[in-house]
């Protein structure tokens, strides 16, 4: 997962930018860059405060941004990419994965294109230039080639364009601001600067900004709006489909107990993302909330980062002894994919005195893995997928583990148009 960004036409896009890639940092922790007019880049390895720094301040009017975690390519490969094109200079940031990348590759390479790195987000580069008609024409001819998962950024001489993909699996948003226009993966990002009138990208289209904005419609299919948008990803202040994610957690988190009534003493969040889901369990079950696991926030989510989970989760989680000790607590999390994180935070709680510890996890089982961009591309790794409730339950040396249901995860959403792939292998793009 990746958050992306675009301004156009505002006075300092570089402060803009930064602070827009701020709001997404929690979409990407490896790297962040910008591409800023007569595309000057600005990239780094680490947060945003650490890459785009006063010291490398470029004034500046237009630019699009990424915050990166890697799903393709290596740490090396920063986005935003630039290459100079039959249809002009490009700089194009790219949320998502393209599952057929490698066909994609290889078809290109037969037709003579040299790639400069291994991100599948080149292959609209490519595709861009080749493509006929005039710079515009070019990137709706190439988008409809591509059939998923993106959001994109695309940064030309002329214009800013934003697109997603025909079944809007990656999010993204825009609004107007002062006096030109800026874009983000979530619309989260856009209000804390300010933007109040936003819009949601529509799937299957692309938006060119130039003095004004227009909207363009290539392809829609059946909207997938990826689940997990809801259950990690996006921060608790973010809304799609017009549903606040810290409400869908909560009401996930009551479907849960409504699924899965358990006697306990306390709920225990595991923090940040469990903490919705764990409020809105107290509220159904009435068993009291309490923090008993403090978070590091210094350290980055444990999910996102590539290597050194153990240890993260280690550092990142301290119990509170006298809030756990003799106690049946009942640990609220928003998923369980590998199975290591949670083992280890079932032994954390127990060293500090728990008398039992009960697993509540705000999602269904994830089983399969997932091709549209987040870090679960090989399923042996899924826990889920090689064992049942019975057998994760003791792997995880908890005293009862329970799932939320896909159709409580449904109900709890409120709709049904959702990329669900990760829970029953129905993969949009296979349809």
């Amino acid at each position: 997962m990746c958050g992306i960004a675009g301004v156009w036409n505002v006075q300092d896009a570089f402060s803009v930018l930064h602070d827009l890639l701020l709001g997404l940092q929690h979409r990407g922790q490896e790297s962040a860059g910008i591409v800023l007019n007569n595309f000057r880049v600005l990239k780094g390895r680490g947060l945003v405060e650490q890459v785009l720094t006063e010291e490398n301040w470029l004034e500046s009017e237009r630019g699009i941004g990424h915050v990166r975690y890697s799903t393709a390519g290596s740490l090396e490969e920063i986005q935003p990419l630039v290459a100079f094109t039959k249809k002009g200079k490009i700089a194009i940031a790219h949320n998502g994965t393209i599952p057929d990348a490698e066909a994609w590759i290889r078809s290109l390479q037969e037709r003579g294109a040299v790639f400069q790195s291994t991100l599948d987000s080149e292959i609209f580069l490519h595709l861009i230039s080749m493509s006929s008609g005039d710079e515009k024409e070019a990137i709706v001819e190439a988008l409809k080639r591509v059939k998923a998962a993106y959001s994109l950024v695309v940064l030309h001489e002329g214009f800013l364009a934003a697109a997603r993909d025909p079944y809007g699996i990656r999010p993204l948003f825009y609004g107007k601001y002062r006096g030109g226009f800026v874009v983000a993966s979530e619309d989260s990002a856009l209000k804390a600067i300010g933007v109040e009138e936003i819009k949601e990208v529509p799937r299957g289209s692309v938006v060119f900004f130039e003095e004004g904005e227009e909207v363009v419609e290539f392809e829609k299919r059946e909207e997938r709006f990826c689940s997990f948008e809801f259950i990690y990803f996006a921060r608790p202040d973010s809304s799609f489909l017009g549903e606040n994610v810290h409400k869908a957690r909560c009401k996930m988190g009551e479907e849960l107990f409504a699924e899965n009534p358990i006697e306990a003493d306390l709920v225990i969040p595991v923090l940040d993302s469990g903490l919705s889901g764990a409020l809105g369990f107290s509220r159904a079950s009435g068993i009291p909330l309490d923090v008993g696991l403090m978070r590091n926030r210094y350290m980055g989510r444990s999910f996102i980062m590539p290597v050194n989970r153990e240890k993260i989760v280690k550092k990142k989680l301290v119990p509170i002894g006298d809030v756990i000790k003799g106690k049946r607590v009942v640990v609220i999390d928003d998923s369980i994919v590998r199975g290591t994180t949670m083992s280890i935070i079932v032994n954390i709680l127990r060293e500090a005195g728990a008398k039992e510890v009960h697993v509540g996890i705000h999602s269904p089982p994830v089983r399969y893995p997932c091709y549209y961009g987040i870090d679960t591309a090989r399923k042996q790794e899924l826990v889920a997928s090689e064992k049942d409730v019975e057998e994760v339950k003791r792997l995880v040396n908890a005293d009862s583990l329970f799932y939320l249901s896909l159709e409580g995860l449904k109900r709890a959403i409120g709709r049904s148009e959702l990329c669900v792939a990760c829970f029953n292998g129905e993969y949009p793009h296979l349809k």
